[in-house]
This record gives C-alpha cells, sequence and structure tokens, in this order.
C-alpha cells in the first residue's frame, strides 16, 4: 500500500512561467521531504504547462483546468490533496530550505493551533532578497518568537499578518469550514483565517523563511483595486458570524461587488464594531501598495517622490543596482532641486552608522542655548 504524504503544497499557476522554475526549484529542495506538490494550472496560455511537464520528480501532482480563479484552484488542489497538514505557495515566489521543517515541527508540537505561518522578506522581480524588509515586520512581534493571531490584526487599511505562501494549516479542519469561499475574488485567504480563528488558534512565527517575489503581474498588483472592499466585507462578515451565528453568504445572499470608480459614493453609515477595535502594531505596506508610483506634475525637478521612497529603500537593501539607478533616477529627475531628494537617496545607501555619525557631529557643532 502506498503511504500519504505528512504534506501536501498547494500552488496555483496562471501564466507564471517567468518565475516558476524557482518556485518549485525551492520547493523540492526543502530538507523535509514528507510531501506532495500539487500544481494547479489555471488555464494558462503562456508556457507553463511545458516546464512543468519537465519536472519528473514523483512528488509533483499536476493539474491543468479551465480558468476559473485562485480560490476555485485551491479548492480543487484540496480536493486531491492526501497530507495530513496543507501548506500554501505561489507560483512566483521561493522559501528557504528549512521552511516546511520550521512548520510541521511547530504543528507537531502544538496540536491546539490549527494553522502556522511565517514573515516573508520582500524580493525583487530579479530575485535579490530584502532582508530587511519584512511582512510581518519586527513591531508586530515586539521581540516575541510567536504571536497568536487576533481579531484585532485585521484592519480594512493594512494587510494581515498572514502571509498566504507561508501558511501551513490542519487539512481536516479547513475542509470541515468549507474551505475557501470563491465568493471572496480576493482576500480568499483573509475571509478563510478569519473563519478558522473563530474556533481554533493561529500561531505567526517570527521566522522568515518565504520571499515575496514583488513584479508588476504579480496578483497583488493586479488586483489592489479590489482589496479594500474585500477586507471590509470580511471583516464586517466576522463581526455578524460572532454576533448572530451567520453571514451573508451563509444565509445565501449575494455579496456585494466591488464599487465601479465613477459610482457614486455610499451614504455615510456607523462604523462596525470592528473599525472601532484596536489598531494592531505599525506593519510594512501591503504588497499590493509597494512599488505604486504616482504621475508627478511637470515641476521642474521640484516634486519630492515620496511615494518611491520604500520601494527605493527595498532596491538598495537587496542590492539590486539596476532597480536602484532606475528608480534613483526617477527620484533624481523629478525631484533633484529638493533637498529630501537627496536625503532618500543617499540615506540607505550610506546605512544607519554613518547615517547617526552625521547627525552627531551635526548636534555637536549646533549652537547651544544658554
Amino acid at each position: 500500500m502506498e503511504s500519504l504524504p505528512t504534506l501536501s503544497v498547494l500552488m496555483p499557476v496562471y501564466n507564471g512561467m517567468e518565475y516558476l522554475i524557482p518556485a518549485i526549484d525551492s520547493i523540492l529542495a526543502q530538507t523535509y521531504r514528507d510531501f506532495e506538490l500539487i500544481i494547479v494550472n489555471d488555464g494558462s496560455t503562456d508556457g507553463t504547462q511545458s516546464i512543468i511537464e519537465s519536472y519528473l520528480d514523483p512528488r509533483i501532482v499536476a493539474i491543468s483546468q479551465k480558468n476559473q480563479g485562485v480560490a476555485r484552484s485551491l479548492n480543487n488542489g484540496l480536493d486531491l490533496a492526501r497530507g495530513k497538514y496543507i501548506r500554501r505557495h505561489d507560483a512566483d515566489d521561493t522559501s528557504s530550505p528549512d521552511s516546511f521543517q520550521i512548520q510541521i515541527d511547530f504543528l507537531e508540537k502544538h496540536p491546539e493551533y490549527v494553522m502556522v505561518c511565517g514573515q516573508q522578506a520582500f524580493m525583487t522581480a530579479s530575485g535579490k532578497i530584502a532582508r530587511r524588509f519584512r511582512l510581518p515586520n519586527a513591531g508586530f512581534f515586539k521581540g516575541r518568537d510567536v504571536v497568536d493571531l487576533e481579531f484585532s490584526h485585521f484592519t480594512i487599511s493594512s494587510s494581515s499578518p498572514v502571509v498566504h505562501g507561508t501558511a501551513c494549516f490542519r487539512r481536516a479542519e479547513v475542509i470541515q469550514l468549507g474551505k475557501y469561499r470563491t465568493e471572496f475574488t480576493v482576500s480568499e485567504d483573509n475571509d478563510l483565517w478569519l473563519r478558522l480563528l473563530e474556533k481554533y488558534k493561529i500561531a505567526v512565527l517570527n521566522e522568515c523563511s518565504y520571499f515575496m517575489r514583488l513584479h508588476g503581474s504579480s496578483a497583488t498588483q493586479r488586483h489592489a483595486g479590489k482589496i479594500q472592499h474585500f477586507r471590509q466585507l470580511l471583516i464586517d462578515y466576522s463581526v455578524q458570524r460572532r454576533q448572530t451565528g451567520t453571514d451573508p453568504i451563509m444565509r445565501g445572499e449575494p455579496v456585494a461587488p466591488p464599487q465601479s470608480p465613477l459610482a457614486p459614493s455610499p451614504a455615510p453609515q456607523a462604523p462596525s464594531p470592528a473599525s472601532q477595535a484596536p489598531s494592531p502594531a505599525p506593519q510594512a505596506p501591503s504588497p499590493a501598495d509597494v512599488g505604486k508610483k504616482q504621475t508627478p506634475p511637470v515641476s521642474g525637478g521640484k516634486h519630492f517622490r515620496d511615494d518611491l521612497d520604500y520601494m527605493y529603500g527595498l532596491v538598495v537593501n537587496a542590492r539590486d543596482w539596476p532597480q536602484v539607478r532606475k528608480i534613483g533616477g526617477e527620484i533624481l529627475r523629478d525631484g533633484w532641486k529638493d533637498v529630501r531628494s537627496w536625503k532618500m537617496l543617499l540615506f540607505p545607501i550610506f546605512g544607519d552608522r554613518l547615517v547617526n555619525t552625521g547627525v552627531a557631529v551635526k548636534s555637536f557643532f549646533r549652537p547651544k542655548n544658554t
């Protein structure tokens, strides 16, 4: 009799041939070996299927289907999964070799937790990792090795501390809960986490073993306009479930679609209980917000590109010098007459130590009040 794998890794992919090979390779290189990798080709029209078929590793289970979207693709993978545990992994990201082992060890030792997730570091399109740019950031952990996920960690204005690609959960409990809900065309993951959290414990580990690639065709970039709408819905629905035991989807009611940018604004409403919850620790920008650019006015070098501050610091930390030159060039082109532009350019390159030394010297020579 064939033994069942302990872990099933779910990887949906749509037209992801550009970054699929490093993603698969990072999974096959894991020190934890008892897994199957279920790759769901969601109707790709590029060379994705050829790449999948080029792998002969018996742990790979390949599904090819018409395009159905992320939530349905994940549910199709869950229906085929044989593992006790499920680990998500995106088709354009990578994991360090010990990533699976860390999470399986935690769940085996802590049966009271239904899911464990961890930190991610951002990675540029060329694969350079910015190890100081993480989500959740250090402020979330406050020096702790493990943080229990709470309802207050989910807000409309910021991403949750659960990075979908790092989530490792118990399959039976998620199946019993109804899997991913396809009514959420984005944020289907956070809807599931909140439903799990209403019954079980979820842990966030202060371990960074996952690297999210930032590029213009990533899902978070494509769906940025929908995300806030569905964040509001999933929080409101969670409040309703905790108060009444059901939500609109459970009652068979239609889910409100995102408003068109040209649609009239709804009438103001009283804030929901969730919106009055205490704010969580400050987080890095959502992946949907990283790298967004505004079109500057013609300003003769006087326009300060504060919208590029985070991304410029990220590519400097990653030592992705072509991107440093590209983004730095935009900062200079639009704001070379503004001293803040020069500070933005130089501080990340000089590093904290040199910057702090400059501040100390400036303070030493500053006239003192007597």
